[in-house]
């Protein structure tokens, strides 16, 4: 009989790629990830992995077993959950994945709740807005995602992921308080910021994706963005201290910081969804639907203490 643990080791190897990665992944000790290993060869009785360098590399078997295992994790979980669904329980492990003012205003508030109401559930939280989001999702490294959705960006059909509109929030300019354009009260034309310097976050996320072709649609030119950050306190400061120009969401909080206002967009007001993702059916299992009726909860109220921001779709 093959050992889940083990399996799972061998899983996080294809995954990561290196016994030091699937070590961090684990909470295990990098000799401890090579004992598992070892031993799971022993088991099937075949080489399932082999020494490139100083890297280790599946082979054509790790790889095969790897796969099936993923199926095998996935079932050992479902039973699991579903036995305590049948106990009344509401336990186990739920990953959450999403961007920075996702976490900050609809996750981290859900947390305090969720711990008092569910004691043996765990929450696992990372902030991450790359575009990979939803492969880990289908593949079952994550249980619950939450990406930005932007109109000038549609997504591909997902049909193995469920998904719902939390929040559609505005996007306006961000401008220094001394630039020429921030003492009037108005839209600002994105065109008229065509010889600004920008700042945006990395060009892997859907944010930055976003600031170029809203300024390519609506303003007719490509931005000189000259810094690049996914953090908003780094982007504020950027904005205050180098003078930059940037578009943010309403949850970002922009117009409490000193130092700078921000603008509507004149033409086409621009407007972002926050959008939660699970695999398809994963709301049977009482973890992650409990995780996701917190998550609704806490956007009611955000929507309800926020003008400007509309629950759902805003359609």
């Amino acid at each position: 009989m093959l050992d889940l643990g083990r399996l799972r080791v061998l899983r996080e190897l294809k995954l990561r790629g290196t016994a030091g990665a699937v070590a961090d992944a684990l909470g295990y000790s990098p000799s401890a990830v090579s004992q598992q290993l070892a031993q799971l060869q022993r088991e099937v009785g075949v080489p399932l992995v082999e020494r490139v360098g100083r890297r280790l590399r599946l082979t054509d078997a790790g790889e095969v077993l790897a796969e099936r295992a993923r199926t095998l994790l996935a079932e050992a979980e479902r039973a699991e959950e579903a036995a305590l669904a049948a106990s009344g329980r509401v336990a186990g492990t739920v990953r959450v994945v999403g961007f920075q003012t996702a976490l900050l205003n609809v996750v981290v508030p859900s947390l305090p709740g969720l711990a008092a109401a569910y004691p043996e559930l765990r929450i696992d939280v990372r902030d991450e807005e790359d575009d990979g989001i939803l492969d880990r999702l289908a593949s079952q490294e994550i249980d619950v995602a939450l990406t930005d959705e932007h109109p000038y960006l549609p997504r591909a059909e997902r049909p193995e992921l469920d998904s719902e509109v939390l929040i559609t929030e505005p996007m306006g300019v961000v401008l220094p308080a001394a630039h020429p354009l921030a003492a009037a009260a108005g839209p600002v034309p994105l065109a008229d910021l065509a010889a600004e310097a920008w700042v945006a976050p990395y060009a892997t996320t859907n944010h930055a994706a976003q600031v170029e072709r809203a300024c390519l649609e609506l303003g007719g030119f490509r931005p000189d963005v000259r810094h690049r950050s996914n953090d908003l306190r780094v982007i504020f400061g950027l904005i205050r201290a180098a003078g930059a120009v940037g578009i943010v969401p309403h949850l970002a909080g922009a117009a409490d910081e000193p130092g700078m206002v921000v603008r509507a967009i004149a033409g086409a007001p621009l407007h972002r969804r926050m959008e939660l993702w699970r695999r398809a059916g994963a709301d049977v299992r009482p973890s992650v639907r409990a995780v996701l009726d917190a998550l609704r909860g806490t956007a009611d109220a955000l929507v309800a203490a926020r003008p400007g921001l509309v629950r759902g779709r805003g359609e």
